[in-house]
């Protein structure tokens, strides 16, 4: 695997990582490309609005601010280049409220692209932290 390809598909995730515990949905978008598909709880959106995927993604971020969240912390992840330019990561996160405590941990796998020499998600879907896409390599 391209260390740099690799290096920078991390880099992608931290940066999304960062903007969700920001919970700045304008920021968390810009990571991903158009159209783009979350599959959550047996649901799957896909769509190329901004305006669409704030409706279907408002009611994470609102109930995460009404749980007291403040941050994410990137605890697995796991990269695989699929070609130059596809690469899917399966990640674990943890959700802090104030005073870190745990809100909840979760995983999530990640369908990347890169487009204009920047890796862009095509595709997201939440998943038990337990259950990772792709096992460490070693």
């Amino acid at each position: 695997m391209s260390m740099q390809k690799h290096n920078e598909i991390r880099q992608t995730i931290n940066a999304i990582g960062s903007a969700f515990s920001e919970l700045d949905f304008d920021a968390w978008l810009s990571h991903f490309c158009t159209p783009r598909t979350v599959i959550s709880q047996g649901t799957v959106f896909s769509s190329s609005s901004i305006e669409d995927t704030r409706e279907f993604m408002g009611p994470v971020f609102d109930s995460l601010r009404q749980r007291g969240f403040s941050h994410t912390r990137l605890d697995t992840c796991h990269v695989k280049l699929l070609g130059d330019t596809t690469a899917m990561v399966s990640t674990v996160w943890t959700r802090f409220g104030h005073g870190d405590t745990v809100i909840e941990t979760l995983g999530a796998t990640y369908l990347l692209v890169s487009i204009n020499a920047s890796w862009k998600v095509a595709v997201v879907t939440s998943h038990r932290a337990d259950m990772l896409a792709i096992e460490a390599e070693g």
